[in-house]
């Protein structure tokens, strides 16, 4: 027995740790109460299929259309969205009287969602201790999602085991859906991976332990089927090209599909990145830049092509496409208009118009054959458009050395104010339908 002398001293309480469990049971409570009873009102049919708040964490749809609704009609929510003396919160970043801002409770909706997604789908609890509790259940099968137009769970789960290996068993003590939720929870922040649930639990635990936000930061189809495709043979040589851990781990968390361009560019990528760090471009705009593949390594290998140009065109990096660049490269345009000409164009044809002639091209095609019909028409449209344009500023050029006209960022201008009526509305006839 210790004497009083001898005894341990009482650990003192952490008032920091207190108020956060004590937030998060607030949250919590909040959700599971009056939260998920208003979305039930809002949302046809919630309230029927039984407990709206555990019928939502289970089924992404669900979940992610409750994200939509709160969005769209915020004010139905105002009684919840109060600090704490009581006055309107409305942005998502300051403390709400429960103690959590509206970023950090989604932030903790996508987790626990996905939380639920995997024990259902796993078939297992994330903690064993639970599984007395939890009633066994069929694994389920792959679902997709109404909000998909190209992914095909069964094939993408194909290609990530392909390309970065087959899932070993769990260690001893660990479930299933426990190993993937302890890879994959730190990487959850934003309500638009909720669509992507069905997909992440097809990907194995080691690949979310080695690109952690590399892979929950793919916020569009594309970039997820580009990243399944993608080898690891390809990540490997990356870290080795790059040769320095923090720069790998950088390029991971930002952009992994960067890799296969330092892959491709090997030695040739240094000088790229040294031109990029000089032109004070943001770390993500960087990488982002990087991972525009094509248009990447025409700046490596055309001949036409200096370090300075590279610099001129930095702003516009993580966007434009090879067609583009070509285009202007025929122009034989300066520094000082290379710059000049993008943004005439973005000033004149309008930010939308502007991405659909320079901007990123889709090369991810949907098994759906009209579709992919309506996206090569739609892709062979915005090129012919493009150099179109190009061959009217050639003809300004050309009468403007004659007659002493104005410059090329001028002549482009003219060109794209005359011809942007038009353009709209030839594009709008190669859009989805609204609602598909």
């Amino acid at each position: 027995m210790e004497t009083e002398a001898h005894q341990k001293p009482a650990e003192t309480p952490d008032p920091i740790a207190d108020a956060g469990a004590e937030a998060r049971r607030e949250v919590t409570r909040q959700l599971k109460g009056p939260v998920a009873q208003r979305f039930a009102e809002l949302l046809p049919g919630l309230g029927a299929k039984g407990d709206p708040y555990k019928t939502a964490m289970a089924t992404p749809d669900i979940l992610f259309s409750c994200a939509q609704v709160f969005r769209a009609k915020r004010e139905a929510f105002a009684e919840f969205l109060v600090d704490a003396e009581g006055n309107p919160v409305t942005d998502d970043e300051t403390r709400l009287a429960c103690g959590r801002s509206v970023t950090e409770i989604v932030g903790m909706v996508v987790r626990t969602g996905m939380r639920s997604f995997a024990e259902g789908h796993f078939g297992d609890p994330i903690n064993p201790a639970r599984a007395a509790k939890l009633a066994a259940t069929k694994r389920a099968e792959p679902m997709g999602s109404r909000f998909w137009k190209l992914l095909d769970i069964s094939k993408l789960s194909a290609l990530f085991r392909k390309n970065y290996g087959t899932e070993a068993p769990p260690p001893k003590g660990t479930t299933l859906s426990g190993r993937f939720y302890a890879a994959i929870k730190d990487h959850l922040d934003f309500e638009w991976q909720i669509k992507f649930f069905p997909l992440y639990v097809e990907i194995p635990s080691h690949v979310f332990d080695k690109l952690g936000v590399g892979i929950t930061r793919m916020d569009t189809e594309e970039r997820l089927m580009r990243l399944a495709k993608l080898a690891i043979a390809d990540i490997n040589k990356a870290e080795q090209v790059l040769g320095d851990p923090a720069l790998t781990r950088e390029m991971i968390d930002n952009n992994v599909l960067a890799s296969k361009t330092v892959s491709d560019l090997g030695d040739e990528f240094h000088d790229i990145h040294n031109v990029l760090l000089e032109s004070s471009m943001g770390t993500k705009k960087k990488w982002d830049a990087l991972a525009n593949r094509d248009t990447m390594k025409k700046l490596a290998t055309d001949k036409r092509v200096t370090k300075q140009d590279i610099a001129a065109l930095a702003d516009y990096l993580d966007i434009l496409n090879e067609t583009a660049l070509d285009c202007m490269l025929d122009l034989h345009l300066t520094r000082d208009q290379m710059q000049m000409f993008l943004k005439a164009a973005e000033e004149n044809l309008g930010p939308g118009l502007f991405v659909a002639l320079f901007g990123p091209q889709q090369t991810e095609m949907p098994d759906n054959k009209a579709e992919q019909e309506r996206i090569r028409k739609y892709l062979s449209f915005s090129e012919t458009a493009l150099r179109n344009l190009v061959k009217a500023v050639k003809q300004l050029e050309e009468q403007a050395r004659k007659s002493g006209g104005g410059g090329v960022e001028e002549n482009l201008a003219t060109v794209c104010r005359a011809r942007r009526p038009d353009l709209e509305k030839e594009m709008k006839k190669f859009m989805p339908p609204r609602g598909a």
